[in-house]
Parts: structure tokens; sequence; C-alpha cells
């Protein structure tokens, strides 16, 4: 190999050509932006470097000298759900009061051999050690700043002695350290135990494999390696209830009943899952990863209180550094700055924070295993037959000809430019079901060039199936209540999401040839079920061509003449597919009954009324939960005519252009339903939290007018109004406030009391 351990730039890329000679392609690993002169110490014949995802973790409370302090963490791993579930112990720690820990001792052993031609001479050499440790101690420290002997302990194997040198490291985990000071005084030892005693050393190494160095042994735990820190928190039965969706008494049943299984097998210390959290943190901080085994030695205890569970960690010989190894690259270095824990004395305050957030993982992978979240979450549904699906390689030219070939000339197309690195957020159900496939899902841009000059942006959007995105659902409200979990795999043919897939595809090719310009220009789509490729082609909207975009956090752009345009859009969407002669065209898409799923949504409902804390915001949920068992009732006393509608709404899938047109996107969630169920849901995102009764029935009899030529009163008008909200209540604002026991989305609180405020308008006496 050329260039040998040299990582001079000549040196790398002789050794790069030489690999691409043998057809070793490493393009990818070739590119880093590391500093030469920072890895010279930490890496012989460098060729590049790997990058692992970095996540991050808390806040989590932690008592320091009776103050809290809300600390954070950077957890490095290629595991999905480990920092999700780190973050949830670093919440259930943190609502119960916060964690506190303690360093018990710092220690690293280096246990040299030394060989002798019989017991007796091993005997006399043992002897003299022990009269000599002060001798020892002083040439040992002589090669270190930082290194203390404290004790050398020795232990005789037949003509055998290993003696293990002890010392206290610092700010270091102190391996190099420890290993330069104890040959050191091993030289010293020799030279001196020869001449004092005429007896002949055979043979001595500096490591007879009596440190356990990057091992786990039950010495480490016994004695210590590295440092000894311990952590506990007390946790309230109301947070094991809420966060961790179980009891105390359930965890401390199947926790006994395993501890008694892991003696049988003979575990070393007993634990959960320690390891992930110590190696995320290890990669993320430049520790030393051959140390990862020994450090993970960990017990787990849990008692019970008269208010929830007593829980600590214990962490005997966890080997870490806040100087030294690879922490003074920048990255690390960063990465241990954000815990407060880089440079001179930082490390036993590092050791402190490792092992809470230790024990934020341990609490919340228990109690996921107790309560069958963990089986859940890990749970295939549906089939699981091989797939062609669709590959980066084949986003070229000629598919995307193949898509656009009846609405663009391709002759005047000069170039195609298609985007695989995918910079545009996605929606909600996009980013859900990208937990569970690694299919090509959501969006992908595309540029175009022209002959005659001029550029065109276009969009491919490409979907998951709806078997996936329950799938992504099945997941995420898994981590959330198992039984919930259950339902949405229950009633999934029930759901907006059943045939999502194709619904949009669909609507888009139907709303084009009526020619409803209120949509993102379409320019065609695939299909391959065979493959499950299902794409669409759509305009991408340049936000500078926009006056109002993802606007579900922004009410105040939406003024009333706009509000009304986008009323004015939907509606000419409901009436046409209102008429006989159009309902044809949507037959593929069900009517959405909600009453058939009334387990789904009263569970859901329940699920977000144990997370809230807003009394205000409780109250609402609990009215909710009183409006499920009537929706079929007050849907079949309705007397207005269903059609195709969005049923996702909401400002965040509307845009408004800057000539004033309205733009809708996002129909994957369109079902059968009434007019009203689109317009209720719109105000209640667009509407401020003043709104007045005038203002609110302003639009809606606005909605009314328009409806104008059809023989229906008002008042049977308004109790569709009236029925939609305790609908949308039920269904998709539950929906958000369960999820945001995971991912808190800020509209949710307003939307909520929006919904109210209409309910409470539209049921005055004076309104019929």
């Amino acid at each position: 190999m050329p260039g040998r351990g040299l990582n001079s730039l000549k040196a790398i890329e002789l050794r790069l050509e030489y690999l691409n000679a043998q057809d070793l392609q490493l393009a990818k690993i070739a590119q880093h932006t590391l500093q030469l002169d920072e890895i010279r110490y930490n890496i012989e014949s460098f060729i590049g470097s790997t990058e692992i995802p970095v996540g991050i973790v808390g806040p989590l409370l932690f008592n320091d000298a009776n103050a809290g302090e809300l600390v954070y963490c950077p957890a490095a791993t290629l595991e999905g759900a480990l920092v999700a579930s780190m973050n949830r112990g670093a919440k259930a720690i943190s609502q119960s009061g916060g964690f506190s820990s303690a360093v018990l001792h710092q220690r690293m052993v280096r246990a040299p051999m030394f060989l002798f031609e019989n017991l007796n001479d091993a005997m006399q050499f043992r002897f003299w050690i022990q009269k000599k440790f002060a001798e020892i101690k002083e040439i040992a420290e002589k090669y270190s700043n930082h290194a203390k002997l404290i004790k050398v302990e020795n232990f005789v194997i037949g003509k055998t002695v290993h003696l293990k040198f002890i010392f206290e490291t610092g700010d270091a985990s102190g391996q190099n350290m420890t290993t330069s000071c104890t040959w050191h005084a091993m030289m010293w030892i020799a030279d001196v135990f020869s001449k004092e005693t005429n007896i002949s050393i055979v043979h001595f190494v500096i490591e007879g494999n009596g440190s356990s160095d990057k091992k786990i042994s039950q010495a480490s735990i016994l004695n210590g390696r590295g440092i000894h820190v311990t952590a506990e928190c007390f946790l309230s039965e109301t947070v094991i209830n809420k966060v961790l969706r179980t009891s105390s008494a359930a965890i401390l049943q199947c926790f006994n009943s395993s501890l008694s299984m892991s003696k049988i097998n003979g575990m070393v210390g007993y634990n959960i899952n320690a390891v992930n959290a110590i190696a995320a943190i290890f990669a993320a901080t430049g520790q030393d990863l051959a140390s990862i085994a020994e450090s993970s030695n960990a017990i787990l205890t849990a008692e019970k209180t008269e208010s929830g569970l007593y829980l600590s960690i214990n962490l005997p010989s966890l080997v870490i550094g806040t100087v030294g190894g690879g922490t003074h690259l920048e990255k690390q270095r960063e990465a241990l700055e954000l815990m407060q824990c880089y440079g001179s004395g930082k490390v036993e305050r590092f050791a402190r924070l490792i092992a809470g957030f230790v024990l934020a993982l341990e609490i919340s992978t228990y109690s996921a295993i107790v309560s069958g979240e963990f089986a859940k979450a890990h749970e295939k549904l549906g089939r699981n037959k091989p797939v062609k699906w669709l590959l980066k390689s084949e986003l070229n030219q000629k598919l995307f000809e193949k898509i656009i070939e009846n609405t663009i000339d391709l002759q005047t197309i000069k170039t195609i430019e298609i985007g695989t690195d995918n910079l545009i957020d996605n929606g909600i159900i996009t980013n859900i079901t990208n937990k569970v496939s690694k299919k090509i899902i959501g969006f992908i841009p595309i540029k175009l060039s022209f002959t005659k000059g001029g550029e065109q942006l276009i969009l491919l959007k490409s979907k998951a199936l709806d078997s996936e995105v329950i799938k992504g659902l099945h997941l995420l409200s898994a981590s959330i209540d198992t039984a919930l979990s259950d339902l949405i795999n229950f009633y999934k043919a029930n759901l907006e999401y059943h045939q999502c897939h194709k619904k949009e595809l669909l609507i888009y090719e139907l709303l084009s040839k009526i020619n409803f310009n209120s949509i993102p220009k379409f320019y065609g789509k695939i299909i391959d079920q065979n493959r499950e490729i299902y794409i669409l082609a759509i305009e991408h909207l340049d936000f500078e061509s926009l006056s109002i975009h993802n606007s579900e956090n922004k009410p105040e752009l939406w003024a009333s003449e706009t509000i009304k345009s986008v009323i004015e859009s939907i509606t000419s969407v409901h009436k046409h597919f209102q008429k006989d002669e159009n309902k044809e065209e949507i037959k593929e898409i069900t009517q959405f009954k909600a009453w058939n799923s009334i387990p789904l949504y009263k569970k859901m409902v329940e699920t977000a009324y144990i997370d809230e804390e807003n009394l205000i915001l409780k109250a609402e949920l609990a009215g909710v939960s009183t409006f499920i068992d009537e929706l079929e009732r007050d849907f079949k006393n309705l007397s207005i005519p269903t059609t195709l509608i969005h049923n996702d709404f909401n400002t965040r899938n509307i845009a408004i252009r800057n000539n004033g047109e309205v733009c809708i996107y996002d129909w994957e969630l369109a079902v059968v339903g009434i007019p009203h169920r689109d317009i209720v849901e719109f105000l209640s995102f667009a509407l401020q939290a003043d709104f007045t009764k005038q203002q609110l029935f302003d639009y809606l009899q606005f909605h009314f007018y328009l409806y104008s030529s059809q023989s229906i009163t008002w008042s049977d008008w308004k109790n569709a109004y009236i029925y939609s909200i305790k609908e949308y209540l039920a269904t998709r604002v539950s929906f958000y406030a369960t999820a945001g026991i995971l991912i808190k989305y800020k509209f949710t609180d307003r939307v909520l009391k929006n919904c109210f405020k209409m309910l409470s308008f539209l049921n005055e006496k004076q309104n019929e």
C-alpha cells in the first residue's frame, strides 16, 4: 500500500489511486472535511471518512448540588428510534424532578506480567514490590503531569506474578498515559529487583490481560476501571402512566422476573440496553470506541416508592476523557462543549451526565418492553414480498419524458436537471411514512431549460402506498399507546388514508380536465402497480410568486376577501362532483364514515386528554369525547348531498399567488363527504383567535349563498356546519393533539379553541 502510514496529501492520493486501479472505488469516503494536521495522531493510512448521523437528546433536568440545570446530549447513531427513546426517558425523568448523580472514584489500570523460574522467585518478587511502592510511584509519575499511581496490587499464579498498577488520570481516559508510566516503572523494577535480589526475571510484558482493558469483567464491576459513576431518579406514578404508558407495578413485576433469568444466564451486571446510549455518546464526543464494551458494564436497580418508582444506574467502568484522544477534533469538541464538558476539570461532569442519559434510555426502553410498545414498534404489518422499487438511478430523463409527454413538447426542451437530493419540506404524512420505508417517497425537483430560452421548475411527487402510511402511523402511535396502534391497524380500511396513493393522482387528472385552475399545474403521472410506483408531476411553486404559503401558524395573513376566494374556489370543486353525472368519476373514492371507527377516535381523544395539562383544553377534549357516539345519528339527520372534499383543507395546503389566485394542493386524503367539512377546517386555521360571531357568519353565509340555486334551508345548512365541526374535532384535531405528545404542532391549541368557539356561536338560539 503506497504511503505506508503517512497522512500527507500525496500519500493519500497515492493510496486512492492504488485502490482505484484495482477497481475499488471510494469516491464518497474520500470526501471529507477533516484537517490532516489534526488527525495525525489519530489515524494511519488515511483515505477519508464516514459519517454517523447525530441526534439531540434533551432537555434533561440535572440536579447538580441542589440546583436544577437543563442539559443536552448529542447522540451519534444509525439505529432508528434510539434518540426518540432517550428523549422520552429524559422527559419522564425531568417531569418527575430530574436526576442526581455522583462520581465514586476514577481508576485506570495497567496490568503487567512477570515470569520467573519458580514459585519461590515469584513470591520474593511479590514481597519486594510491596515494600517498594513509594519508589515505584515516584518513577511512574515522572512520565505524566496527570497520572497519579494509587496502588499496586499483585496476584501470584504459579511462577507468574501479575501486577495491577492503579492510577488516577485526571481529565483523560488515560490508557496511553498509564501505558507509558507503567512501562518506565517496569523497566526500573526489572533493573533494580535483579540487582538487589540476584533473582532473574525470565520475561515481562506490559499487559498480562489482567486489566480488562476494553473487555467486560466482574473485576471492573467490583473494583472499578475508568470512572465509577451512579445516577438516580424518582419517577412519579402520574408520569409513568402519562409519559411511559405503563405502571410501576407492571415495571416491577417484569423487572424482578427478568433479573432472575439474567442471573441464570450469568449476565455481567444487569441492564436493558445501556450500551446503546454509551455508544452513541462516545461516537459523538470523540471517545475511544473500543472502550464501549467495558464502559457498558451497568447495573440497573428499581424499587417501589409511595409515589411511584426509584431507579438507579451504576456504571463502574466508564472509560472516558474530556481531553486527549479524539476530543480535540472540531465536531467532537463541539459536541463536548454542548454538554459543557470539554477540557480540564470537566470529566466528572461528563460522567455524571452520561449516567443520567443512560438512565433515561433504560427507563424508556424497559417501559416500552413492558407496555408492548417495543414489539409494536418493530411489528411488520401486511405482506413482506420482495418488490423492485424505483431506484434513484431510474430518476432520469427517460422516466421524466414518459411522465410529461402529453403536456410539454419534448422537442422544445434543451436540458433536464433532476435533483435526487430531496431538500423540499414534505408533509406530515410523507414524513411519517419515511420512517418505515426505504422507497423514494416525497418530492423530487426537476429543472427544465428550453431551446428558445427560459427555465421551468417541476416537482415529481412519489407516493407511498396506503399500507405504508398505516405502518408509519402504527409506529408513531406505538410510542404513545400500544392500544392506539392496534386500533389504527384494525380500522385502517375506514380511514382517510385508504387508497391515498391512488387518490391524489386521480384528482389532479380530473381537476385538470375540467380546467380547475386553483391547483398547481398538472403535467402527468406514471403508475406501475407491480413495482409500487405512483408518481405525479406538478408545478413547482416558487415562494417568490406566492403572497401566502405554509401559513398554518400565521392566521393574520388571511384577509376577508382572500378567505372568501378560497371558499369560492373549493366550492366549485364541491358543486361539480355533487352532480350525479360526475360522481361516476370519483367512484373509487369512498365516503368517510367516522362512526364506523368509534373505538379508535374515543381512544385518540382519551390519549390526548390524559396528556393535556391546560385545564381549558382538557375540558374541551372531554367535550369532543361526547360527540363521537352522536356522529352517525347527526349525519343521518342532515339533508346535504355528498361530494368530493379535500379533507385536509388547512392553510398549509393552500397558497395564494401574487396575482390573488388560489392554489390548493396535497389531495391525498380526499374522501366523499359534505362540503361543510372543508369549510370549517379552513376557517379553524384561517381565523384569528379573536374572531367575532359576525365574521364567522359572514363567511358561512357567503358559502351558503354560493348554493342559492339549491333548495336547502339555512337551518339545515347550519346544522351541517355543527356536524362537520364535531366530526373534524373527533377525527383530525384529536389526531393533531395525540401526535403532539411526540411532535407538538404549534397550531393545535388554537385550532381546538377556534372549533369550540365556532360551535358556541352556531348553537346560540338567536341564530336559528
